[in-house]
This record gives structure tokens, C-alpha cells and sequence, in this order.
């Protein structure tokens, strides 16, 4: 199974400016189809959209839900599932934004998934934010952020071609360790040149979950870190990570569905 450890932080600019952190994760460790799998759920709220934390947090638990009780083994999913439980997703902060008495764009937010099997892999995205996949010590780029005409554009899960611009891509055979993160640490994950991801940042990761014994007790320093100085003066935005880390045997990490 897996170790796993993420949280969400917020940015000194929605400090500054009064504002909740839009960003939002969550992670599970379940049976799809009697196959041990582990869900990791990631989106970035819309800082234009006024109840984007509230989108956030919905869509990551709803898209959860659907990937969760679809019955599917890991290396049976397609991008036809994925798009069903995307526009259930979809349909389901409709109802949101009609109990908030807003349009549903004002939950604006980008959307990523990462479901982890015992064999294979499957990984999602609609807009910025990235996906990684760690492999015989390797760590490479799955998905890759999602920009538009300007550098702080998106798409976001309720724009009118979100579907049309989702990211999905399965990967066969175990792997070590995934990560995935949103915009805000997208600048220290990442190395545009080349597109590729910055090891260094990631391996001291891997190699701590690896070889604690509970990684619930990482959780804070991975908030201290999102929050330090250094970090903060490469962005200002909200900031979410998740690492996993393959384990053998038994049930690893901080939730059972």
C-alpha cells in the first residue's frame, strides 16, 4: 500500500487580503474492485470567483466519491469513466451554487486525480497544478499545468470546454511514489526549460516518507515548509502538496473508505 502525507496553505496574498485558502486535498486509501488503491484529490479554487474555496473542497469530495464507488479495477479505467464522474461532479456543484444562491462559476476550480493501484495508475487534471510519478528512482512528469494567452489563466472544472481540455493519463506497472501539488508550488516542482520535474525537490520528500513510520507525523513540517520564508518568496498564492510513497504490506497512511 501506501504512505502518504499533503496538506493545503494559504497564501500571504489572501492573508493580506482577508481571504480563506482556496485550495483544498484530500486522500483515501480503499478497495476498487477487492484491488488495495489510494485516491488523491487536488484543486485550486479560482481567486476571480468569490465562493472558490467552497468549489474546491466540493469537487475534490464529490470527484472522490465517484472514482470511489465505481467498481473499477485501476487498469480498467478509461477516460470515458473519468469524464462521467467529472460531469457528475460538474452536475453536483450546480446544486451547490443553487444552495449558495450564486452561479455556478463562482466555484470556479481546476480539478486533479490520482488513482493508485497495485499495477497501474490512473491521473487526471483539468487546468494548472501537475502531476509526478517516481519509478526505479526516477522522478518524471505525468500531467503538465495548463496555461492560457497570460501566465495566470486556466481552465477551470466549470468552464464551458473543461471536458475538452482534461488531462488523462494511465501508467502500467507499480510505482515508487506520486506527487501532486497546485499552482502555488508549481515554480519550485517544476523545471519549464525542459518540462521535466526538479528531483531535488522531490527526493528528500520520497526518502522521509519512506522511512517514517507514521506520516501523519509529517504533516507539519510539510506545513511549516509551505509556509516558510523561502517558499513565500517564490509565490504568494495558496499552496498544496501531496507525497505518496508505496509501502509494502498492510494499510499505510492517515484514512480507510
Amino acid at each position: 500500500m501506501w504512505k502518504v502525507v499533503g496538506c493545503s496553505v494559504i497564501g500571504t496574498s489572501h492573508t493580506k487580503a482577508a481571504l480563506p485558502c482556496q485550495d483544498y486535498c484530500d486522500y483515501w486509501q480503499c478497495h476498487l474492485a477487492n484491488e488495495r488503491a489510494l485516491l488523491i484529490g487536488i484543486s485550486d479554487g479560482a481567486g476571480s470567483a468569490t465562493h472558490a474555496h467552497i468549489g474546491s473542497r466540493q469537487t475534490v469530495s464529490r470527484l472522490m466519491q465517484e472514482a470511489a464507488s465505481s467498481g473499477r479495477r485501476v487498469a480498467e479505467i478509461t477516460v470515458d469513466d473519468v469524464t462521467a464522474w467529472l460531469r457528475a461532479t460538474l452536475e453536483y456543484l450546480g446544486e451547490v451554487a443553487e444552495e449558495q444562491h450564486v452561479e455556478r462559476g463562482e466555484l470556479a476550480c481546476t480539478a486533479l486525480l490520482a488513482i493508485l493501484g497495485e499495477r497501474a495508475a490512473v491521473f487526471a487534471q483539468i487546468g494548472d497544478g501537475a502531476w509526478v510519478a517516481r519509478r526505479q528512482g526516477l522522478v518524471e512528469v505525468v500531467t503538465w499545468p495548463l496555461t492560457g494567452e497570460y501566465a495566470n489563466q486556466t481552465k477551470f472544472i466549470t468552464s464551458p470546454d473543461a471536458l475538452q481540455c482534461l488531462q488523462f493519463k494511465k501508467c502500467e506497472g507499480p510505482l515508487d511514489g506520486v506527487g501532486g501539488f497546485t499552482d502555488g508550488v508549481q515554480s519550485l516542482a517544476l523545471r519549464y526549460a525542459d518540462k521535466t520535474a526538479h528531483g531535488p525537490f522531490f527526493e528528500p520528500m520520497f526518502t522521509g516518507l519512506k522511512c517514517c513510520e507514521d506520516s501523519t507525523s509529517l504533516k507539519g513540517p510539510l506545513m511549516a515548509f509551505l509556509s516558510s520564508e523561502v517558499v513565500n518568496e517564490r509565490t504568494d498564492d495558496d499552496k498544496t502538496l501531496v507525497i505518496a510513497h508505496r509501502c509494502s504490506g498492510g494499510i499505510c497512511g492517515d484514512a480507510v473508505c
